[in-house]
């Protein structure tokens, strides 16, 4: 007879196997997000930096969705990847924009008119030169004996008028400036014999004149210049021989003046205001006040004159 079975006696069941547990995705890809996004936005939003701010943005942005999409553990700092890069990459576009533009307005405020482009092998800008001022040409008339003349103004109405005048006749030679209406206006010479000098009329004293009402026993010119076109000085000594008229362009001063003729020797300055700063008979040596210009200077004289600015 066989032995009875005990409890103890029975075999346990058997344990079912368990399968393995897979590895746990690395988060290291999700942190490189986080860093790199941070990276790019510090990058971004510093002027110059900002150019380079475009690599580390695009980087976070991939490094960010491969850590969603392998579902990596640090879901946030993926996700913080995946949004700083944009934004980096946006703001690294306003901020280098603005810091070209900047630097593009600075080099046109600090050089002025733009350069004249030069070459290529060289490395210093040619400055654009000043504009020319075109000056009006001289308008010559010539005649003989007495004779009323149609004149135009070089410099355009308005303005002062300038002549330069000869006379190769023996017996008064005289010229009175005509308006519209024929009536007279400057007497702008009154000599007896021949003459060449250069005058002034026209200085705001009536209305612009028409013509030139011309006596003469001989053949005269009359040559109509531009104000742009005569002599200028500033401070420096100035001559001339006989009636002129001269451009002042320098400072208000005391100035030395002389002339050697033997009849009217005046000078008168024509700027902010009108001044007769001399007026005489024969030589003359002395020391006058004179106005700051721009000025027209115009000298009656009959010998050799001169003038300086101190």
């Amino acid at each position: 007879m066989s032995d009875p079975i005990t409890p103890d006696a029975v075999p346990a069941p058997p344990v079912p196997a368990t399968a393995p547990t897979p590895p746990k995705p690395k988060s290291g890809l999700t942190l490189a997000a986080l860093i790199l996004g941070i990276v790019a936005m510090l990058c971004a939003v510093i002027p110059g930096l900002s150019f380079i701010a475009f690599v580390p943005a695009l980087v976070a942005l991939v490094l960010g969705i491969i850590g969603l999409a392998s579902k990596a553990p640090g879901r946030g700092k993926a996700l913080a990847g995946v949004i700083l890069g944009p934004v980096a990459f946006i703001v690294a576009i306003i901020v280098s924009v603005s810091f070209i533009a900047g630097g593009v307005r600075s080099t046109v405020d600090d050089a002025g008119p733009a350069p004249i482009a030069s070459d290529s092998s060289t490395t210093e800008e040619t400055p654009e030169p000043e504009p020319t001022l075109e000056v009006p040409a001289d308008i010559v008339y010539s005649g003989t004996g007495d004779s009323i003349l149609a004149i135009a103004l070089p410099d355009g109405p308005g303005q002062v008028a300038v002549a330069t005048l000869t006379h190769d006749g023996s017996r008064n030679f005289a010229i009175f400036s005509l308006d519209a209406g024929m009536a007279q206006q400057d007497l702008i010479v009154n000599t007896i014999g021949p003459y060449q000098g250069t005058v002034l009329f026209n200085a705001g004293f009536g209305g612009d004149p028409s013509s030139l009402e011309i006596t003469a026993d001989g053949n005269w010119t009359v040559t109509m210049k531009s104000v742009l076109s005569l002599r200028q000085f500033s401070g420096n000594a100035v001559t001339g021989v006989g009636d002129d008229v001269v451009l002042y362009l320098g400072d208000a001063g005391a100035a030395t003046i002389s002339h050697d003729g033997s009849r009217n020797f005046a000078i008168w300055l024509y700027g902010d205001s009108t001044d007769l700063v001399v007026n005489e008979i024969g030589p003359y040596n002395g020391t006058v006040r004179w106005m700051a210009g721009p000025s027209v200077v115009a000298v009656t004289a009959d010998g050799n004159w001169g003038v300086t600015v101190n």
